[in-house]
């Protein structure tokens, strides 16, 4: 399993930039660019500094092309993307997008711009399948994956090549259109390497769940039905439910260091809402699958010393410091290695790793729920651990593989 950095907004640079500090500390083998928070002579800056640093780091730049059908909002959010950085980028109507020609001419652009990116592969554009596989974006979507390997090779570069599959948590949950659609883009004439795989929520916000267990199963078989057909899946905005992905088939899963970057939705690209406040700082527990208060951590790591990971990272967590990590560099970096060490390729059979550690949290939560005032709520609690159970049952169902 490889864990790229999901970049966005707040990198840092010199000593406090988060990427390279993750390469460096070995909690991440790639990043995965975000061109609406990152100028491109900065993107490609990064790019060259890892191919000198750390050579077999992955490269990738995410065109965030998606984000073109609300660009026609005054008040959308476009950051760098609307700027004359990336002439790729144009505001489009999905009627414009019915268009084979339109849909080939967009791909060039956008892949021609990126061969002159020091990226180690090529991200091809698309939109995001809203609601249901069988609709308009559905189609468009189908147009854009089956003409990019044709555009791509007409460039004449050997790069890798993945497709942007963007679809809505609802549209995952249909199980007769999820399987119809897989099938009809594992058999195009015309193949990718991969694919570049995002999940569409409402909001960035993170929800003591997580996730819609039938989504997560949904994701899931994506990863197992195009890995069974040889192609490579990369996850994004993933997060802590990257191992289960991992184990299902996908090749690699990213995250970052705000919610953006941590769950995908088109939201960020829409005008803003008034409000919002700096999150608190959290530690990613391994053992709890979930990332708790550093509060709770403090309250918590004396009498359930096995919440902690046992990993370098805690280091910067010291008790005597109220838990407190030094800035949020230390938080990332923290996120990047737990996630790191839940790999469900070191165990023999991962999805039954995925089963047992669920499990594991579950023994957790209820020995720490039964301590007197020391029940963890909000976000922190354990409601996601029955999410994450159902999703594996489903995916089972669905996958036909026993438990």
């Amino acid at each position: 399993m490889k864990l790229y950095a999901q970049q966005g907004h707040g990198t840092g640079s010199g000593e406090n930039d988060r990427i390279i500090a993750g390469l460096s500390a070995g909690c991440i083998q790639g990043v995965i660019v975000s061109p609406k928070d990152y100028g491109v002579s900065r993107a490609q800056a990064l790019f060259e500094q890892m191919e000198s640093q750390t050579p077999s780091a992955d490269r990738f730049f995410d065109p965030q092309w998606y984000a073109s059908i609300l660009a026609h909002d005054p008040d959308s959010r476009m950051g760098k993307l609307g700027s004359e950085d990336y002439p790729f980028f144009d505001a489009r109507r999905r009627s414009q997008l019915e268009s084979e020609s339109r849909v080939r001419a967009d791909l060039e652009a956008c892949l021609r711009f990126q061969a002159g990116l020091s990226v180690t592969a090529v991200i091809a554009p698309g939109i995001v399948i809203r609601q249901r596989f069988n609709s308009i974006e559905g189609v468009i979507a189908k147009s854009f994956i089956r003409n990019a390997t044709d555009v791509w090779s007409s460039i004449g570069d050997d790069r890798p090549l993945y497709v942007t599959l963007a679809i809505d948590a609802e549209a995952l949950q249909d199980r007769h259109e999820l399987e119809e659609f897989l099938s009809e883009i594992t058999v195009m004439d015309s193949s990718p390497d991969g694919f570049y795989v995002l999940v569409h929520h409402l909001t960035s916000e993170i929800e003591p769940e997580l996730v819609d267990p039938r989504t997560l199963a949904g994701w899931m078989f994506i990863n197992h039905s195009l890995n069974l057909n040889g192609f490579q899946v990369i996850n994004g905005y993933s997060d802590i439910l990257t191992p289960f992905l991992a184990a299902a088939g996908g090749s690699a899963g990213a995250t970052g260091w705000w919610n953006t970057q941590k769950k995908f939705s088109l939201n960020r690209f829409s005008p803003p809402t008034p409000g919002g406040r700096r999150p608190v700082y959290r530690y990613l527990s391994a053992k709890l699958l979930n990332s708790i208060r550093i509060d709770e951590l403090q309250l918590l790591r004396q009498s359930f010393p096995e919440i902690l990971n046992d990993l370098p990272s805690d280091n910067s967590y010291d008790a005597q410091n109220g838990s407190l990590p030094d800035n949020q560099l230390v938080e990332v970096l923290q996120t990047w290695e737990a996630i790191a060490s839940l790999d469900p390729d070191t165990a023999p059979v991962p999805l039954i790793a995925c089963k047992s550690r669920i499990g594991v949290a579950q023994d957790l939560y209820d020995r720490i729920n039964l301590a007197p005032g020391m029940r963890l709520t909000g976000r922190s609690n354990g409601d996601h651990l029955q999410s994450l159970q159902t999703a594996l049952q489903l995916f089972a169902e669905l996958a036909e593989i026993d438990l």
